[in-house]
């Protein structure tokens, strides 16, 4: 096919993409939001000392008890005695800057966070009711339980930058995360919000049952969430959104209808380069199990996030960064990394029929909690992939037993974000680099991963890597969200290896794989690659599950 067919076909795609698409689709429900300046904040650090409130609950005497380690428990008996408040939110509203929470083992429900509106908030709860979702930072301030059991607001000026409850550390003092269990009872969008909530530290504990996110940080400069277990959230499980100086860490999220971790609308300042700190990327998330999500780690508009020494396993899809859907800040995504994580086994299938049915026919509060109904379409039996993303760096990684693609790369038209610029229709994908990954490899010891070799058994993905072979415009420098156009890589795989030496095996095949630095100059993709795109963007939970000549939803077979 002629270069000008492609490009004729490729135009042809974008215009059936823009009229097919629903309106809004996969858009992030939220207030217009802004990045904290990269040059302010910084990654917080755990306290030991300084102010601390006691939360404990009247069985929480019994729960100490079983604690083995002596010194441990011993500590517990002694904060009981401290013990003021039987709320997290109690607490909260009663911290200042630099208190710590100090949550006992219990299982804590929020009951009066789920009370009626108090006066003046009528309306919001009304309009939260009704799916209004998008209220305003006032708003919040004003009713923050009409959509959240607990909320960590900041910013009492208006300013967006936090002076009022920052460096609040909310910590379960059990010996595992299980011990503290916040339970959101599917009864709240939130079970956590911090919303400019700079400093906010996360630690040791289980939350789980929200209507959206199990935890969500917005707008926040400076935040950690460590030893959490999340489960069982409508679609999120740990999520942050136009924040910077982020850590997730230590943590297991599972059963989130969308992502069990999403470093979404991440920092969009650095575009590889570092802050005033050094820190290249904003969000880091490592040592992390995410299993048994639709999607284990995803970020639309996911820039400057570094993904490290993490297990991605049994979700429908590994990982996926895109600039897919609309209505996020810092499109398109560019400039995060991938490396020594364990990418293996995304083949559960949750868009069977059967599952179709039950998430249709069954409301959120009475579904099986381990019956995933997914909220975003995704190619099943993948490890990682790049749907329109920019200068990603994916290295050193295992990554087996995908049976679709271990990983795959392909442009996204702007106009499918909602991005009518016809000078931006390219602006995806390019300068992405697959470097010394393992592929088709399971490691002999899965908890002792040299991640610097490639030896193991065989476990074949079903394509070790797939790309739509299409090299985006580099952006250009005034576009915000793009990549400078003076970067002299393209698209290109380098050092990757097969099992006990082989070729990855490749769609195209590998001697058509740009070897690093790559090719730094646009070219159209292959249009019949493309096309797929075109059905499966028109998947809809409720109307549309199977779109005709989409093959996403169906189980591939095992290599």
């Amino acid at each position: 096919m002629s270069v000008l067919r492609i490009g004729i076909v490729a135009a042809g795609v974008v215009a059936l993409i823009a009229l097919m698409l629903p309106a809004g689709a996969g858009a992030h429900a939220e207030r217009a939001t802004f990045f904290p300046d990269p040059n302010q904040g910084d990654f917080p650090t755990y306290r030991t000392d300084g102010p601390s409130l006691v939360v404990c609950k009247p069985n929480s005497r019994y729960r100490i008890a079983q604690i083995a380690d002596p010194d441990l428990r011993r500590y517990n008996e002694e904060l009981l005695s401290r013990c003021t408040f039987r709320d997290i939110q109690a607490a909260v509203n009663r911290a200042a800057n630099g208190y710590r929470i100090l949550v006992l083992p219990g299982v804590y429900y929020e009951k009066p966070s789920n009370g009626p509106a108090p006066a003046g908030c009528e309306d919001v709860y009304q309009r939260t009711a009704n799916g209004q979702f998008a209220l305003s930072y006032e708003e919040h301030r004003q009713c923050p339980n009409a959509q959240n059991l607990i909320a960590v607001l900041g910013d009492t000026d208006g300013d967006r930058i936090c002076d009022s409850k920052c460096n609040i550390q909310i910590e379960g003092t059990g010996d595992g995360p299980e011990d503290v269990r916040i339970n959101g009872q599917k009864t709240k969008l939130n079970v956590i919000r911090a919303d400019r909530a700079d400093g906010i530290y996360i630690k040791n504990m289980t939350v789980w049952y929200s209507d959206f996110n199990n935890i969500y940080v917005l707008e926040t400069n400076g935040f950690r969430i460590d030893q959490v277990v999340s489960r069982y959230s409508r679609e999120y499980g740990i999520l942050s959104f136009t924040s910077d100086h982020g850590i997730y860490e230590n943590c297991e999220a599972s059963h989130s209808g969308d992502s069990g971790l999403y470093p979404g609308s991440g920092p969009n300042a650095r575009h590889g380069q570092p802050d005033v700190h050094g820190h290249v990327y904003g969000i880091e998330i490592r040592h992390c199990v995410s299993h048994h999500n639709t999607i284990g780690e995803s970020g639309t508009a996911g820039n400057g996030t570094w993904s490290h020494d993490n297990v991605f396993r049994n979700n429908a899809i590994g990982i996926t960064t895109d600039s897919f859907a609309g209505g996020h800040p810092g499109m398109p995504q560019d400039s995060s990394k991938w490396s020594h994580n364990l990418i293996y086994s995304n083949n559960n299938n949750i868009f069977t029929d059967d599952r179709d049915a039950y998430c249709q026919n069954t409301p959120w509060e009475e579904r099986d909690n381990r019956k995933v109904c997914p909220t975003f379409q995704v190619p099943v039996g993948t490890g990682l992939l790049i749907a329109g993303g920019n200068a990603n760096k994916v290295e050193e990684n295992y990554v087996f037993d995908n049976w679709r693609n271990g990983t795959m790369l392909f442009w996204v038209p702007a106009a499918l974000r909602g991005e009518n610029d016809s000078e931006k229709t390219y602006d995806t994908s390019s300068n992405n680099q697959y470097l010394r990954n393992c592929m088709s490899t399971r490691p002999f010891d899965l908890s002792a991963v040299d991640f610097t070799t490639c030896e193991g058994t065989r476990d074949s993905n079903g394509k070790d890597f797939w790309w739509d072979e299409e090299e985006g415009n580099d952006c250009v420098e005034e576009q915000a969200g793009c990549v400078d156009n003076d970067t002299q890589f393209g698209n290109c795989w380098s050092g990757n290896q097969g099992f006990d030496g082989e070729t990855p095996s490749s769609d195209p095949v590998d001697v058509l794989l740009p070897m690093c630095p790559g090719l730094d100059v646009f070219r159209p993709g292959n249009a019949d690659k493309q096309a797929f795109l075109v059905p499966c963007a028109t998947w809809d939970p409720m109307t549309n599950t199977d779109p005709p000549g989409c093959d996403w939803f169906t189980t591939p077979p095992e290599p």
